[in-house]
């Protein structure tokens, strides 16, 4: 009897030591704020250059990683609300806060390289799911791919900070009936740059 009794106590204590263990890995938590800029989503079909785009968001993301060596395993999630502009070789005419954009995005992480004794280069990347809604309309959900780098510097302890460079590819957030008849539909390019925090739990 005594023996079975102490059966799960092992069992569990060692599922504990395992889960904790980082061989396993660490979980790391994250916030960023980031702005986008966008090319493509509409094209005027004169070909005269002329486009409706979304315009210059500020977004806010959270996450959450699983770190393991050099690869981790992540998922973000970001909020960001976007003006539409009307762009062309003249110049561009803007209404703010027409979209609002929410993104779920699973990713890989690869650390390419150290610099100096910390510091940390990543590789990211993997597909990016978003839904755009428009007050009043159908929101349309996308499906795409996102890739970045990401530069990492130690704060003190279970802090850093960091700082990235990316671009996305996405199809055309508009739905077919929220065009002109004179525009026609286009895949959506992204650049984006932020910054933000991370936490070693």
């Amino acid at each position: 009897m005594r023996t079975s009794s102490c059966c799960p106590r092992l069992a569990l204590a060692i599922a504990c030591s395992l889960w904790c263990s980082p061989l396993l890995g660490q979980w790391v938590v994250g916030a960023e704020v980031g702005a986008d800029r966008f090319w493509g989503g509409s094209e005027e079909k004169t070909g005269a250059g002329v486009s409706f785009l979304p315009y210059r968001p500020t977004t806010f993301g959270v996450g959450l990683k699983r770190q393991t060596g050099k690869l981790a395993l992540g998922l973000q999630l970001r909020y960001g609300s976007a003006g539409l502009a009307l762009e062309g070789a003249e110049g561009v005419v803007a209404a703010p806060g027409v979209f609002t954009m929410y993104s779920l995005i699973p990713e890989l992480v690869y650390q390419i390289a150290t610099v100096g004794p910390a510091n940390r280069l990543l590789l990211r990347g993997g597909p990016l799911i978003e839904v755009w809604s428009v007050a009043d309309e159908e929101s349309q959900t996308r499906v795409g791919v996102q890739s970045a780098v990401s530069f990492m510097v130690p704060l003190g302890g279970r802090l850093a900070g960091t700082v990235s460079a990316g671009a996305a590819l996405i199809p055309s957030p508009f739905g077919e009936d929220q065009l002109d008849s004179d525009f026609e539909r286009r895949p959506l390019w992204r650049r984006r740059f932020a910054g933000g925090l991370e936490f070693r739990l």
